[in-house]
């Protein structure tokens, strides 16, 4: 490694080209020390755009890119710097191989440019660039020797340990015909998510999904049939939503957003909405975060944030109205016929009596069947399906004074005649002033 201590600038000096050479490595270890304080994640490339063309002809070349090497070189490709020369792909037994940028690292003894005639490789090749005076009024050229940065593209089973590398893109195959296929989903070492244009899209995509989806929770708990029916955990979601919607609509705004960032708020997102979505209530172990292979962590919370929108969350807590027949018959009819086999059904009953009245008396006097069973049942003064009083209302359901509150007992053996049933019916024998009732259907 290049040494960076500084130069000791002394009177009498006799200054040769190599002071300004150590000087400026000193500056540039400064930099880079002080940077790595800041992170240890300040390389990759800012910009990236691979030539399709060359892919059917085997080749993987870059047709523009910048960024930032893993030991502080900055490159423009092929504005300032050299572009490399394509990378020819003749074996078809190279598969899922990784292509990198590579430059060759700084040596001790080792020269940095390459002059015009020379084979080895080097950090960078000699040219000539003219350059105008701008503090002058006259405003002279001279030509000026300058050293572009010489990349090279090197595959993942090729000897690396002497140069910085970029991850550009994965090799699936090389097809009889000799055309490459690249991985579309592979995700290149990043400085800026623009570089990859499929997670900036993804980014984009979450934040209009998150809105979608807080606007549906919120149109059904602002619907009346749902007003202080949705469960506690309705209104947690839709204040997740709320807090992380404008996250990921800010992210997509911007035009400089360091990957990292990206994944500690994927992450702590996903990982809430885990709550709500998944029956462990527990998050899975994600993979760290890899900033030379981003794709190992994202790829995982990417499946997690799709999966997680799409889920469909209906409320546990349904309202079945009741209408009111003759000779205080109420029927019930179910549209989701699949609540019988799983679901818990309460009934609310209020009336102008005291409550342990109400209770014992709507036990004694009340009758619940199948809507084709209840008349056969009330006929042959024969048993309907129990009724179980609760002590308190389920948390499930929206608490009002005065309500009393029954769970029909699923365990009996009258539960059977509801199977294949269109809904439930109540029979109501003697008189409750003010009665009024509700049903609840609860999913387990």
């Amino acid at each position: 490694m290049a040494s960076r201590n500084r130069v000791v600038w002394s009177e009498g000096l006799f200054i040769k080209p190599q002071h300004f050479q150590q000087q400026q490595r000193s500056l540039e270890g400064l930099i880079d020390t002080r940077l790595k304080g800041i992170s240890h994640y300040l390389y990759g490339f800012h910009t990236l755009e691979l030539n399709s063309e060359f892919l059917s002809f085997g080749r993987i070349a870059i047709s523009r890119a910048s960024g930032v090497m893993p030991d502080g070189v900055a490159f423009q490709l092929p504005a300032d710097d050299v572009e490399p020369s394509p990378l020819e792909i003749s074996d078809a037994s190279i598969t899922n191989q990784i292509v990198y940028l590579g430059l060759p690292l700084a040596t001790d003894g080792v020269g940095e440019v390459r002059w015009p005639g020379d084979d080895l490789p080097a950090r960078y090749r000699h040219s000539s660039r003219s350059v105008r005076d701008l503090h002058s009024r006259d405003g002279a050229t001279a030509e000026l020797e300058v050293a572009r940065v010489s990349p090279r593209l090197l595959l993942q089973s090729d000897d690396r340990s002497g140069y910085a590398c970029l991850a550009v893109a994965k090799i699936v195959e090389r097809r009889p015909d000799g055309s490459l296929v690249l991985d579309e989903q592979f995700l290149p070492t990043l400085l800026n998510v623009q570089a990859a244009p499929g997670l900036q899209r993804f980014v984009g995509e979450m934040a209009g999904l998150m809105r979608e989806r807080a606007r549906n929770i919120a149109q059904r708990l602002s619907t009346p049939n749902q007003a202080g029916v949705a469960d506690v955990s309705d209104f947690m979601l839709l204040q997740l939503l709320n807090r992380a919607q404008p996250r990921f609509q800010h992210l997509a705004r911007l035009g400089q957003l360091h990957p990292e960032r990206l994944y500690d708020t994927m992450h702590e997102v996903a990982c809430e909405l885990v709550t709500f979505t998944d029956e462990s209530r527990l998050p899975p172990e994600c993979p760290a975060y890899d900033h030379d292979h981003p794709e190992s962590a994202f790829r995982p919370l990417i499946k997690m944030l799709r999966q997680a929108l799409s889920t469909v969350l209906e409320p546990r807590a349904v309202a079945i109205q009741l209408q009111a027949r003759r000779f205080g018959l109420l029927v019930a009819p179910l549209s989701d016929l699949s609540l019988i086999e799983s679901a818990e059904f309460i009934l609310a009953v209020r009336a102008d009596m005291p409550n342990e009245r109400l209770r014992k008396l709507f036990l004694q006097q009340t009758k619940v069947a199948s809507v084709e069973r209840i008349r056969d049942l009330i006929s042959l003064q024969l048993p309907g399906v129990p009724l179980e009083p609760l002590p308190v209302a389920p948390r499930e359901l929206p608490y009002h004074a005065g309500y009393t509150y029954f769970q029909l007992d699923r365990q009996s053996e009258a539960w059977g005649m509801l199977n294949g049933a269109s809904g439930f019916a109540f029979h109501v024998a003697g008189e409750f002033p003010g009665l009024e009732m509700q049903f609840w259907a609860i999913r387990s």
